[in-house]
């Protein structure tokens, strides 16, 4: 009787310790994206950066790379720099990854034009 009771102890503490860990499995786990830029834009690769759309954090890009804190469900956007904030920007989107490339194309039609007409109705003297 005394096995019994001991062997029944032993197995609820495992399923609790199972149970506890398939609950705790659900809670997606951050890490550090490693994000490299191949821009192929009139800009220097400095002038953008790259922001979490989930949590809103900015990271500017140097050097072609930004490390930014994310999870697997996250996406990731390339904006312009900080520097650049009166300007609008529509930049690639792409899904969170622990070492992702993205690519960034400014085709001169719509996007460079998009940025510099911006330019032009932020700082002209009208």
């Amino acid at each position: 009787m005394f096995k019994l009771a001991i062997v029944s102890a032993g197995a609820a503490v495992v399923g609790i310790h199972s149970a506890s860990f398939f609950i705790g499995s659900e809670e997606e786990k951050s890490f550090i994206s490693r994000v490299t830029l191949e821009e192929h834009c009139d800009l220097e690769a400095s002038a953008f950066a790259v922001e979490n759309l989930t949590n809103g954090e900015i990271r500017p890009f140097k050097y072609g790379e930004a490390f930014i804190r994310a999870k697997e469900s996250d996406w990731l956007k390339v904006v312009l720099n900080k520097d650049f904030s009166a300007i609008y920007f529509d930049g690639e989107k792409i899904r969170a990854g622990k070492q992702v490339k993205v690519v960034q194309n400014c085709s001169s039609e719509t996007t460079l034009d998009n940025i510099f007409e911006s330019f032009n109705d932020t700082f002209s003297s009208d």
